[in-house]
Protein backbone atom coordinates (compact mmCIF):
# COMPACT_ATOMS: atom_id res chain seq x y z
CA UNK A 1 0.00 0.00 0.00
CA UNK A 2 1.17 3.73 -0.77
CA UNK A 3 1.92 5.58 2.64
CA UNK A 4 1.05 8.98 2.66
CA UNK A 5 0.92 11.55 5.01
CA UNK A 6 -2.26 14.77 5.13
CA UNK A 7 -1.51 18.08 6.76
CA UNK A 8 -4.53 19.84 7.29
CA UNK A 9 -4.43 23.47 6.63
CA UNK A 10 -6.48 25.77 9.02
CA UNK A 11 -8.19 28.87 7.15
CA UNK A 12 -7.59 32.41 8.39
CA UNK A 13 -8.44 35.08 6.83
CA UNK A 14 -5.71 37.47 7.71
CA UNK A 15 -3.13 34.93 6.91
CA UNK A 16 -4.92 34.43 3.83
CA UNK A 17 -4.90 38.25 2.88
CA UNK A 18 -1.42 38.65 4.00
CA UNK A 19 -0.18 35.35 1.66
CA UNK A 20 -1.80 36.81 -1.50
CA UNK A 21 -0.34 40.13 -0.84
CA UNK A 22 3.08 39.39 -0.30
CA UNK A 23 2.60 37.18 -3.50
CA UNK A 24 1.48 39.77 -5.42
CA UNK A 25 4.03 42.08 -4.28
CA UNK A 26 6.73 39.21 -4.72
CA UNK A 27 5.95 39.10 -8.39
CA UNK A 28 5.84 42.49 -9.25
CA UNK A 29 9.24 43.10 -7.69
CA UNK A 30 10.99 42.56 -10.99
CA UNK A 31 9.07 45.06 -12.55
CA UNK A 32 10.53 47.80 -10.15
CA UNK A 33 13.78 47.27 -11.33
CA UNK A 34 12.30 47.89 -14.89
CA UNK A 35 10.58 51.04 -12.95
CA UNK A 36 14.03 52.23 -11.75
CA UNK A 37 15.70 51.62 -15.10
CA UNK A 38 13.49 53.52 -16.76
CA UNK A 39 13.67 56.50 -14.38
CA UNK A 40 17.42 56.08 -14.95
CA UNK A 41 17.47 56.53 -18.74
CA UNK A 42 14.62 59.11 -18.56
CA UNK A 43 16.61 61.47 -16.42
CA UNK A 44 19.67 60.71 -18.69
CA UNK A 45 17.82 61.46 -21.87
CA UNK A 46 16.34 64.52 -20.50
CA UNK A 47 19.69 65.93 -19.38
CA UNK A 48 21.27 65.08 -22.89
CA UNK A 49 18.42 66.31 -25.05
CA UNK A 50 17.45 69.36 -22.93
CA UNK A 51 20.42 70.34 -21.30
CA UNK A 52 23.29 69.19 -23.70
CA UNK A 53 27.10 69.69 -22.17
CA UNK A 54 28.83 72.03 -24.12
CA UNK A 55 32.26 69.64 -24.34
CA UNK A 56 29.81 66.54 -25.66
CA UNK A 57 28.80 69.00 -28.58
CA UNK A 58 25.89 66.79 -29.66
CA UNK A 59 24.55 69.35 -32.17
CA UNK A 60 21.30 67.90 -33.81
CA UNK A 61 21.89 64.12 -31.73
CA UNK A 62 20.22 65.85 -29.01
CA UNK A 63 16.67 65.65 -30.43
CA UNK A 64 17.05 62.26 -30.28
CA UNK A 65 17.43 62.08 -26.87
CA UNK A 66 14.66 64.62 -26.24
CA UNK A 67 12.46 62.18 -28.33
CA UNK A 68 13.54 59.31 -26.57
CA UNK A 69 13.27 60.55 -23.09
CA UNK A 70 9.77 61.22 -24.05
CA UNK A 71 9.76 57.52 -24.75
CA UNK A 72 10.80 56.46 -21.67
CA UNK A 73 8.35 58.97 -19.48
CA UNK A 74 5.57 57.12 -21.48
CA UNK A 75 7.47 53.38 -20.68
CA UNK A 76 7.29 55.05 -16.96
CA UNK A 77 3.49 55.77 -16.96
CA UNK A 78 3.07 53.02 -18.38
CA UNK A 79 4.39 50.53 -16.01
CA UNK A 80 2.50 52.20 -12.92
CA UNK A 81 -0.80 52.33 -14.40
CA UNK A 82 -0.35 48.34 -15.29
CA UNK A 83 0.97 47.97 -11.62
CA UNK A 84 -2.03 50.15 -10.19
CA UNK A 85 -4.85 48.68 -12.69
CA UNK A 86 -3.32 44.87 -11.75
CA UNK A 87 -3.28 45.88 -8.19
CA UNK A 88 -6.71 47.47 -7.54
CA UNK A 89 -8.16 43.74 -10.02
CA UNK A 90 -5.76 41.78 -7.67
CA UNK A 91 -6.61 42.88 -4.47
CA UNK A 92 -10.48 42.85 -4.91
CA UNK A 93 -10.01 38.96 -6.50
CA UNK A 94 -8.11 38.59 -3.36
CA UNK A 95 -10.87 39.77 -1.22
CA UNK A 96 -13.46 37.88 -3.03
CA UNK A 97 -11.62 34.57 -3.11
CA UNK A 98 -11.54 35.14 0.85
CA UNK A 99 -15.30 35.70 1.05
CA UNK A 100 -15.75 32.75 -0.88
CA UNK A 101 -13.64 30.94 1.37
CA UNK A 102 -14.98 31.66 4.73
CA UNK A 103 -18.36 30.73 3.08
CA UNK A 104 -16.89 27.26 2.70
CA UNK A 105 -14.91 27.03 5.83
CA UNK A 106 -16.40 24.33 7.29
CA UNK A 107 -14.90 22.54 3.85
CA UNK A 108 -11.17 21.32 5.16
CA UNK A 109 -7.79 22.13 3.17
CA UNK A 110 -4.95 19.54 2.87
CA UNK A 111 -1.88 19.10 1.60
CA UNK A 112 -1.45 14.97 1.21
CA UNK A 113 2.41 13.83 0.64
CA UNK A 114 3.18 11.53 -1.25
CA UNK A 115 6.72 9.98 -2.10
CA UNK A 116 5.33 10.15 -6.11
CA UNK A 117 3.59 13.29 -5.47
CA UNK A 118 2.12 16.24 -3.78
CA UNK A 119 -1.55 17.31 -3.46
CA UNK A 120 -3.20 20.46 -2.41
CA UNK A 121 -6.69 20.44 -1.93
CA UNK A 122 -9.26 23.06 -0.72
CA UNK A 123 -12.80 23.81 -1.34
CA UNK A 124 -12.65 25.04 -4.58
CA UNK A 125 -10.05 22.18 -6.59
CA UNK A 126 -7.25 19.85 -5.81
CA UNK A 127 -4.55 19.77 -7.53
CA UNK A 128 -2.16 17.12 -7.97
CA UNK A 129 1.47 17.12 -9.44
CA UNK A 130 4.72 14.65 -9.48
CA UNK A 131 7.76 15.99 -7.86
CA UNK A 132 9.60 16.38 -10.75
CA UNK A 133 7.00 19.35 -11.79
CA UNK A 134 7.38 20.73 -8.33
CA UNK A 135 9.70 23.29 -6.93
CA UNK A 136 10.13 25.63 -3.41
CA UNK A 137 11.20 28.51 -2.46
CA UNK A 138 11.37 30.25 0.69
CA UNK A 139 11.95 34.14 1.47
CA UNK A 140 11.38 35.59 4.42
CA UNK A 141 9.16 33.70 6.66
CA UNK A 142 6.61 32.28 3.71
CA UNK A 143 6.99 29.22 1.68
CA UNK A 144 5.97 29.17 -1.92
CA UNK A 145 5.47 26.15 -3.34
CA UNK A 146 5.46 26.22 -7.38
CA UNK A 147 3.72 23.08 -9.16
CA UNK A 148 3.28 22.60 -12.28
CA UNK A 149 6.70 23.98 -14.02
CA UNK A 150 5.84 27.25 -12.10
CA UNK A 151 2.64 27.40 -13.70
CA UNK A 152 0.35 27.33 -10.05
CA UNK A 153 1.82 28.65 -6.73
CA UNK A 154 0.51 28.66 -3.18
CA UNK A 155 1.98 30.58 -0.37
CA UNK A 156 2.19 29.01 2.93
CA UNK A 157 3.10 30.21 6.57
CA UNK A 158 3.86 28.26 9.40
CA UNK A 159 0.95 29.81 11.44
CA UNK A 160 -1.20 27.68 9.07
CA UNK A 161 -0.37 24.53 10.47
CA UNK A 162 -0.53 22.51 13.70
CA UNK A 163 1.91 21.37 15.68
CA UNK A 164 5.22 20.02 13.64
CA UNK A 165 3.00 19.53 9.81
CA UNK A 166 5.04 23.06 8.61
CA UNK A 167 8.36 21.25 9.37
CA UNK A 168 7.07 17.62 7.87
CA UNK A 169 6.01 19.64 4.92
CA UNK A 170 9.27 21.38 4.83
CA UNK A 171 11.42 17.91 4.95
CA UNK A 172 8.93 16.17 2.10
CA UNK A 173 9.80 19.22 -0.09
CA UNK A 174 13.47 18.91 0.27
CA UNK A 175 13.30 15.42 -0.28
CA UNK A 176 11.36 14.63 -3.21
CA UNK A 177 11.25 18.35 -4.77
CA UNK A 178 13.82 20.94 -6.33
CA UNK A 179 14.25 23.99 -4.00
CA UNK A 180 14.07 27.53 -6.76
CA UNK A 181 16.40 30.34 -6.65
Amino acid sequence: MDEFIKLQLYFNENIERENQKFFFQYTWKKHFVELKKAVIYAVIFLALGFFPLKFLNLGPVSVIFKYGSFLFIGYIFFLLYQYFSTKNKTFNLIDEQIENLRSKHHESSFITLHKDCITVKNPFNTINCIWDKTHYKMVDQYLILNMVNNKINFVFTEAEFKENEYKILIDFLQRYSTKGK
